[in-house]
């Protein structure tokens, strides 16, 4: 029990600090350039139409790879300076020891990137305020800029249709919540062990190009082989291989390569945290 409360207590450390941090709120600008100018045009059509929209555009949203790059670089904001060495860290090592302030760290990545991934969902309404209100279903606004020439209309690209068919709004919000928090605490634990083991600023790097592998392994090999090798391109769930059938990876297939890289990433932190000096004034 005293383990799991100096655990608690290092990533209620992280958290006061990063929530002190002009870098938290950074993280977010990404994203709302990528869609601020499209959440102004829903906006404006719903007040046209009369008609409120449903919370549930953040799933459709994010199946281009530019929204999936936006993402990824405010996570890289966040986790930029694992594995999180300051001032205080000689003396939180002298009184909790180094497992526990590595599974604190441990715990703080996780948490910090479900409160990035439930924070992002909740941007666009933000956006839409007030003319957003609750239903279980897409929506008339949500459903017309999928299928009708509402969007083009408006000068917009067409929301997702594929999802809509494939997804209610809960499964397609909970499939996507799951893909946007696995991947950042991908890019976290990619930072932390990157910055560990390696030159401190070599983290940010590798979590960037991860960003732009969308991009890069569509361009340099078959787009159905590049979608089997970039983390970020299964945040969008219109891929996903549900039957067995197709060209695409299955769940099963993207989950287990996830779990199986954050295992290996975090076997690789807990092993330098453990054997390699640690100068918190260099961070290393």
């Amino acid at each position: 029990m005293g383990n799991m409360l100096k655990r608690f207590h290092i990533c209620a450390c992280g958290f006061r600090k990063i929530f002190a941090n002009p870098r938290l709120y950074l993280s977010f600008l990404w994203f709302f350039l990528s869609i601020g100018y499209y959440m102004a045009k829903v906006k404006s059509f719903s007040a046209m139409m009369g008609v409120k929209a449903s919370p549930w555009i953040f799933p459709l949203l994010i199946p281009d790879a530019m929204g999936q790059l936006f993402i990824i670089i405010g996570a890289t904001l966040l986790f930029c300076d694992a594995p999180f060495m300051n001032e205080t860290t000689i003396w939180q090592l002298v009184r909790a020891g180094r497992k526990n302030w590595f599974w604190g760290n441990m715990l703080y990545i996780w948490l910090l990137s479900l409160f990035y991934a439930v924070m992002l969902f909740l941007l666009p309404n933000f956006l839409l305020f007030p003319d957003v209100s609750w239903t279980s279903g897409w929506g008339q606004i949500l459903g017309a800029l999928a299928q009708s020439s509402a969007a083009s209309t408006l000068g917009i690209n067409s929301l997702n249709y594929s999802v809509m068919v494939q997804y209610t709004p809960l499964q397609a919000a909970g499939c996507v919540l799951l893909a946007v928090w696995l991947n950042t605490v991908l890019v976290g634990m990619i930072n932390y062990v990157c910055n560990l083991w390696l030159k401190r600023g070599t983290g940010p790097l590798f979590s960037i190009v991860m960003g732009l592998s969308p991009y890069l392994i569509v361009r340099l090999a078959d787009f159905r082989i590049g979608y089997y090798l970039s983390p970020p391109a299964w945040m969008n769930i219109s891929m996903y291989n549900w039957d067995g059938y197709g060209d695409f990876p299955s769940p099963t297939y993207i989950y287990t390569t996830l779990a199986a890289l954050l295992l290996i990433l975090m076997v690789l932190g807990y092993i330098g945290i453990r054997r390699k000096d640690i100068d918190p004034v260099s961070g290393i």
